[in-house]
């Protein structure tokens, strides 16, 4: 059975389309329209939803988030009594736990450090690789294994993620004491590393 061939021209559409098909998925060719887009479904775009980092016309403050009503905490959660100058109360406010330093318990500490600690103080709280401090943005950020930080107490650091210092936000609501103390202990692992020279 011959089957017919198909007209040379036919061959050039073809393979014609197929190469601009490429080209415009690819990225290598594109071009720019006033018109809108077709939407195919449109309820993808235009949903009521808080994009970060915009403002919002729901709330008159233009906040995308509502803020919690003043005196009210919720379910399940302690609020750290300190404020972030009350430096002095620190040690007395926080006493250390003293946890097994077990190996779950670094484990943990070093998970959570490197969720929470990690973007801004890197993963050896050294702080010198960090992006925004080799470009000079923020020169700020402090090496958490020098010897001054080494010297605070496990009261005072636990007081600065739960208080926060100078440009560091508090943490008391997304770290959890016991989450704390382990992020303390893995602390303690990385300083007396960097002591030992390692």
């Amino acid at each position: 059975m011959n089957i017919p061939r198909p007209p040379i021209w036919l061959l050039i559409l073809v393979g014609a389309v197929a190469i601009l098909a490429v080209l415009i998925l690819s990225g290598r060719i594109t071009w720019f329209s006033t018109d809108p887009p077709v939407e195919f479904v449109p309820n993808m775009d235009h949903q009521f939803k808080a994009i970060p980092q915009s403002g919002s016309s729901f709330f008159s403050n233009k906040s995308s988030l509502r803020e919690p009503i003043p005196g009210t905490v919720a379910r399940n959660v302690s609020v750290y009594p300190l404020a972030q100058g009350d430096v002095d109360l620190a040690d007395s406010v926080n006493v250390d736990p003293n946890y097994e330093k077990s190996e779950f318990v670094i484990a943990r500490g070093q998970n959570r450090f490197n969720v929470f600690c990690a973007p801004c103080h890197n993963y050896n709280a050294k702080s010198d690789s960090n992006p925004i401090v080799k470009r000079g943005l923020w020169p700020g950020i402090p090496d958490l294994t020098r010897p001054e930080t080494a010297a605070l107490t496990n009261g005072r650091i636990f007081h600065i993620i739960s208080a926060g210092q100078n440009l560091m936000p508090s943490y008391a609501d997304k770290v959890s004491p016991i989450d704390r103390w382990a992020i303390i202990y893995y602390l303690r692992t990385l300083q007396q590393a960097a002591t030992a020279g390692e």
